[in-house]
């Protein structure tokens, strides 16, 4: 399967044009505390103007359920929960999505790896409750957007462990991802998607040449 690619930290119109000229799967967009943050009667009009073809994320940390829903309201289909969010907390999220018969908005969970049990724990706390999961890097002072990797041989540990056997939930790879690494990513992770933000940047702002090169370097992953 072709390995999914999500650009995030998508916050002004320009951003959403040069994603509509590259062709990503997703586009996320930072809802919570962040020098990247848009506000929801942004996110409406970025979502306006971004091609249909492209799956609206939203990336929030350890906020009211409530809050979600109007993202979602707004055009928001992928919920990615990036912060201390327990199993309890993505069942209440679920249970609303459900009484607004939103049943196709999908969830992801973060989770940050410092160590390896840190991914048998996720295993076997949101197993069932989520369509996927994003493995990002810990870091005592951030929920994410870092732009540092982690050892991802620690998920071909797992994958090993499983006997070749993929999880029940895509994974999602984060942290450090540029287009000089993300061909060793995938063949490392075998991901279901790479998440990029600052590895596509110059000086704190998306560069269209970046992105197109991240794509084509994905791009020919696939064509192996």
């Amino acid at each position: 399967m072709k390995t999914k690619v999500k650009i995030c930290g998508i916050c002004s119109l320009e951003d959403v044009r040069v994603l509509n000229e590259a062709g990503p799967d997703f586009a996320g967009f930072v809802l919570a505390p962040s020098k990247r943050r848009v506000k929801l009667e942004e996110l409406e009009t970025l979502i306006a103007y971004l091609d249909p073809k492209i799956i609206p994320v939203g990336v929030f940390v350890n906020q009211d359920p409530a809050y979600l829903l109007q993202a979602v309201a707004v055009g928001i289909r992928v919920l990615q929960i990036h912060g201390d969010e327990s199993p309890g907390y993505i069942q209440e999220l679920r249970s609303l999505l459900d009484r607004q018969n939103s049943g196709k908005i999908k969830i992801w969970k973060a989770v940050r790896i410092g160590l390896e049990n840190e991914i048998d724990k996720a295993d076997r706390e949101f197993q069932g409750l989520v369509d996927g999961i994003i493995v990002d890097k810990y870091d005592s002072n951030a929920y994410g957007g870092t732009g540092q990797a982690f050892d991802w041989n620690l998920l071909r540990k797992k994958h090993e462990s499983q006997e070749g056997e993929r999880w029940d939930f895509p994974l999602i790879l984060a942290g450090g991802l540029n287009e000089d690494n993300v061909k060793l990513a995938i063949s490392t992770v075998n991901p279901y998607c790479v998440d990029v933000s600052s590895g596509v940047e110059t000086n704190g702002r998306k560069d269209r040449m970046k992105i197109r090169r991240f794509i084509e370097q994905l791009r020919q992953c696939s064509r192996l």
